[in-house]
C-alpha cells in the first residue's frame, strides 16, 4: 500500500485525524479539491467569527453610557486583514501537515475502490480512507443569484437593507452582526420562531436583542420568490414584496457525498448522510467518515472529534464515540451556549445578577443547569456574555459526572461571567 491513510478533504476533522497519525508515524495522503482547512477556517467559523467580533466592538461601545464616537468602516481593508488571519490558520495546519511528512495533492477525489483513490487522474493506494468532504448550503430552485456564506463574508460593503432567508444560527449570527454593522435587516422565517433547534428559553432571549437592535423578524413566513434586477425584489406569502440590495439564503445545508465514489461500493446512508458506527466506520470496515458527511450537528468540534475517534481506530485503540456533553454555541447577542442534557431538576440565575456582566453593560440572558435528583449535572444552557468560554465547564462536569456540589464548591474568580455557574449550581432544597 501507498499509504497507511488517504484522506478525501483536509477539513477541521480531516487534517486533525490526518496530524494524530502523522505524529505517530504513519503515511498520510491528504486531497483537498479547494482550500486546506476545508469549509469552516475558509468559509464559516473563522471569518464569520471576525466579522461578529468587528460588529460587536463597535456596539459594544456605541451602547456603552457616556460615550460618543464617529468611526468609519474600510471593509475592503477589514477583508485583508480577515484574509490574512485565515490564511495564517489554514498555512500553518498545511505546513505542519507536510512537515510531518504528509503527501496533499490538490484535486477532485474520488474512491475507486476500497483501497484505491482516485485524484487527477492518478490512483493511490491506502490501507484506510477518510471521508471528510463536508456540506454545501441548501439551495431551492428558482431562486437564483442571492448570497451564501461564502459571498456574504467576502462582502466588501456594508449592505444597507438585508434580507436573510432562514432564522436557523447562521441566519441570525450574521443578521446580528451586520444590524450592529448598520444595515436593515430583516429576517424571514418559515417556523412559528426563529433558531427552532434551539431550546426556547435560550431563542427568546436572543429574539428579544435582535428586535431592541431594530431587526425586522418575520416569522411564520415563506418565501414565494427572489428576483434581481439591479436591486433584489422579495416575495413573501401573505405579505407585500421587499426591496433589498443584498439576499442572503441560509436555509441549511446538507451533506456533501457527490461523485465520493461511495455509490460504488454500496456503502450504507443514513437519508442524505453517510452511515457510521461508534468507531465512524462506514459499512466498509476500512473506510471512515466524519464530520458534517456523517451525520449532524454541523459543526467543527464535532468533526475534530469524530477524526480523533477515526484516527485512534486506525491506530489500533477501541475507540468509540460519546456526544453526550457535545457543546452548542450560537454567536448572538447574547451569545448562548448549551451541552449535554435536560434533567430531573434544574436552577436558573438571570444575568442581571452577574456582576461582571453588568460591567460590560450586557442584562439580557441566564444562567440554567440541569441535574438529577442525586444532584449529578447533565447539562446547561446558558445565555450570557462569552457564554462560548465559560460553557466548557459543564461539559467537563458532565463528562467526570460532578455535581452541583462540586461545582458550586469550585472557587470561581471573580468579578467573572463564570460565577454566573456557580451561583446556577447553588443548592435551593
Amino acid at each position: 500500500m501507498d499509504f497507511d491513510a488517504a484522506f478525501i478533504g483536509s477539513g477541521a476533522g480531516g487534517y486533525y485525524s490526518a496530524l494524530r497519525l502523522l505524529k505517530r508515524k504513519k503515511k498520510v495522503l491528504i486531497i483537498e479539491k479547494e482550500k486546506f482547512g476545508g469549509e469552516c477556517l475558509n468559509y464559516g467559523c473563522i471569518p464569520s467569527k471576525a466579522l461578529i467580533e468587528l460588529s460587536e466592538g463597535i456596539e459594544y461601545l456605541k451602547d456603552m453610557p457616556g460615550v460618543s464616537m464617529n468611526y468609519s468602516i474600510d471593509m475592503k481593508e477589514w477583508q485583508k486583514w480577515k484574509q490574512s488571519v485565515v490564511t495564517r490558520i489554514t498555512g500553518g495546519a498545511e505546513k505542519l501537515c507536510l512537515s510531518l511528512g504528509a503527501k496533499i495533492v490538490y484535486g477532485k477525489g474520488s474512491i475507486k475502490d476500497r483501497n484505491t483513490v482516485t485524484v487527477n487522474g492518478t490512483d493511490y493506494s491506502a490501507e484506510n480512507i477518510i471521508i471528510d468532504t463536508g456540506s454545501v448550503p441548501v439551495k431551492i430552485n428558482g431562486i437564483d443569484d442571492v448570497y451564501y456564506n461564502r459571498e456574504i463574508l467576502a462582502m466588501e460593503n456594508i449592505p444597507e437593507k438585508l434580507v436573510i432567508i432562514g432564522g436557523g444560527y447562521i441566519g441570525i449570527e450574521m443578521g446580528t452582526a451586520f444590524r450592529k454593522l448598520g444595515s436593515d435587516v430583516y429576517i424571514v422565517e418559515m417556523k412559528d420562531r426563529i433558531l427552532p433547534e434551539i431550546e426556547e428559553d435560550l431563542a427568546r432571549e436572543v429574539d428579544k436583542k435582535l428586535r431592541k437592535l431594530g431587526v425586522k423578524i418575520m416569522t411564520g413566513s415563506r418565501v414565494q420568490s427572489v428576483k434581481k434586477n439591479g436591486k433584489y425584489t422579495v416575495a413573501i406569502e401573505g405579505s407585500e414584496s421587499m426591496e433589498a440590495d443584498t439576499v442572503l439564503m441560509s436555509v441549511g445545508r446538507v451533506p456533501n457525498t457527490a461523485d465520493t465514489g461511495i455509490e460504488k461500493l454500496g456503502i450504507q446512508m443514513d437519508g442524505k448522510f453517510i452511515h457510521t458506527d461508534g468507531h465512524k466506520r462506514t459499512s466498509v470496515p476500512n473506510i471512515y467518515a466524519i464530520g458534517d458527511v456523517s451525520g449532524g450537528p454541523m459543526l467543527a468540534h464535532k468533526a475534530f472529534y469524530d477524526g480523533y475517534v477515526a484516527a485512534e481506530n486506525i491506530l489500533g485503540n477501541d475507540t468509540v464515540v460519546d456526544y453526550r456533553a457535545l457543546p452548542f454555541v450560537v454567536y448572538t447577542d447574547p451569545e448562548i451556549a448549551f451541552t449535554g442534557k435536560s434533567g430531573a431538576k434544574y436552577n436558573k440565575v438571570p444575568v442581571l445578577a452577574n456582576p461582571r456582566s453588568l460591567t460590560m453593560n450586557q442584562k439580557e440572558g441566564f444562567f440554567k443547569i440541569y441535574y438529577d435528583d442525586d444532584g449529578s449535572i447533565t447539562g446547561a444552557g446558558v445565555a450570557a456574555p462569552r457564554s462560548s468560554e465559560s460553557i466548557t465547564e459543564i461539559s467537563l462536569a458532565v463528562e467526570s459526572g460532578l455535581s452541583i456540589d462540586d461545582l458550586f464548591l469550585t472557587i470561581h474568580p471573580h468579578p467573572t461571567v463564570s460565577e454566573g455557574l456557580k451561583d446556577a449550581a447553588e443548592r435551593n432544597d
